[in-house]
């Protein structure tokens, strides 16, 4: 029996999808190594998975580096283990005292240890938990410059070859595209840039996305990439794509304790009409301003709307222009002004404010949940696609920006925030932005269609372009024989 080892970057937006992934590779007969931090690791979801754990400093802000050269030194033991060696030449050992592993499957945010594969000569494969449109529009930017809209109105928009018109790319773009994650390579050189590029050295690329979703993107990407990018997700757990009730978060993702209890939380969303109920989110991450947050908690006020929001008490803060602020708080002026919000009306108030983890599975699925303000992390985009509750695209950093134009301009099941190729990505959002979003969000019904359209493809659980993807991954890396 073939093992294959699975590294994801150790945060649990990365973890979930990865673990997911893993099952899906056990349920084909492949025993899985998963390789966790020792402060997320918990029993295995499979028989024929297992996890090793490493150290790793609890902190929600990971020292590339650091992590790096931990993973690098982790695989190079476990490599020795299967008795392979770390070689420079061609050559490779006539006679092994163990069968290597059929293939490490490497999160793409540490491309740097597809070094360490290649080293041993091991086959890697780069795994990308975002989606492909993300992948393909942040490789596109590279091949841009701001330069190239210096002179332009801010509206120009590049439309690039081979990638739906309706994607055209702007500055504001360009200046939000991923930078590496810090530091040197594993192997002393220069740090591998995230996304396509980075995927240097892998024999394929597994994306956390289906064919229905993201097709042209996948295709895209194959071409930037020269080797097949494989469509195997969106990676939810079983209870998803089973529709028999609400998903229980807790019972299918452990290592966070919530802040909220699901039971008090189901009797609230109980007690409210259907697709009333406005769900608020901006991931573990990151977080607006909080003078945006408190815009945010105005609008909420105004639209006299029931809500559901979840504040991260760790998360940094972004500016409109997608900048850092330095300072972290508990949430600050965005989280009492909106604790102030939810008291107010009859009962138990017309909101609920949940501090730090929350079930969002089961939220989603609520049939009180009409709609979703999001940043759009690609986790949260999915999850909203497939339980079909339209969003509010909000993005803060990075990926988000193309996660919501994709949510916006092509599947057409979201309204944005603002429009950034029509304004100044600087400015700051206001009550009346806000507010205006909201009541698009809860009333367009043309909105509310397409995103049915959208959440019509998963009515038959996983997708089957998802399951075939993996089974043709496994049958042409065994084919390949490519080490």
């Amino acid at each position: 029996m073939d093992e294959i080892l699975v590294v994801p970057f150790p945060h649990a937006g990365h973890i979930f999808p990865a673990t997911q992934l893993s099952v899906h590779l056990a349920r084909r007969n492949y025993k899985v190594t998963l390789i966790l931090p020792s402060s997320s690791a918990s029993s295995p979801p499979h028989p024929l998975v297992r996890i090793v754990d490493f150290s790793l400093p609890h902190t929600n802000r990971i020292q590339p580096q650091l992590l790096e050269d931990t993973l690098h030194a982790l695989l190079a033991g476990i490599f020795q283990h299967f008795g392979l060696q770390h070689h420079h030449d061609a050559s490779f050992p006539s006679s092994l005292p163990r069968k290597p592993p059929f293939c490490v499957i490497v999160d793409d945010m540490i491309s740097g240890l597809i070094d360490t594969c290649v080293q041993h000569r091991v086959p890697a494969v780069s795994f990308f938990t975002s989606g492909a449109c993300a992948a393909a529009l942040d490789h596109a930017t590279w091949e841009l410059s701001p330069e190239d809209f210096a002179s332009a109105p801010l509206s120009t928009a590049v439309t690039i070859p081979d990638l739906p018109a309706e994607m055209a790319l702007t500055a504001s773009d360009v200046s939000s595209r991923h930078q590496p994650f810090g530091g040197r390579g594993s192997v002393g050189g220069l740090r591998r840039r995230r996304g396509i590029a980075g995927a240097d050295g892998a024999v394929a690329l597994l994306v956390n996305t289906c064919d229905e979703l993201e097709r042209p993107f996948l295709d895209y990407v194959t071409k930037k990439a020269g080797k097949p990018a494989w469509g195997v997700g969106p990676l939810l757990p079983d209870q998803v794509w089973a529709a028999a009730g609400p998903v229980r978060d807790g019972e299918v993702r452990s290592g966070h304790e919530y802040g909220v209890d699901e039971k008090e939380l189901v009797e609230w969303l109980d007690a409210k009409p259907p697709r009333s109920v406005i769900y608020v989110s901006f991931g573990s991450l990151v977080s607006p301003a909080d003078d945006e947050l408190s815009q945010l908690a105005a609008a909420l006020d105004e639209s006299n709307r029931p809500f559901v929001w979840v504040m991260q008490t760790k998360s940094r803060k972004y500016d409109p222009a997608g900048q850092p602020i330095e300072a972290t708080g508990d949430g600050g002026n965005g989280f009492f002004s909106a604790e102030a919000v939810a008291r107010r009306g009859e009962g138990r108030g017309r909101g609920m404010v949940i501090r730090g983890w929350a079930p969002q599975l089961l939220i989603l699925g609520h049939p009180s949940v009409g709609g979703f303000v999001s940043h759009c992390g690609w986790n949260s985009t999915v999850e909203a696609l497939v339980c079909g509750v339209p969003m509010l695209t909000w993005p803060v950093r990075g990926d988000q920006h193309h996660n919501a134009k994709l949510v916006v301009r092509r599947l057409g099941s979201g309204c944005a925030i603002r429009d950034l190729d029509h304004c100044s990505s600087a400015a700051a959002l206001t009550k009346e932005d806000v507010e205006a979003g909201i009541e698009r969000l809860m009333g367009d019904d043309d909105i509310r269609k397409r995103t049915a359209s959208v959440r019509a493809v998963f009515t038959g659980g996983f997708p089957e372009s998802s399951s075939s993807s993996l089974d043709d991954f496994l049958a042409s890396l065994s084919l390949e024989q490519l080490y």
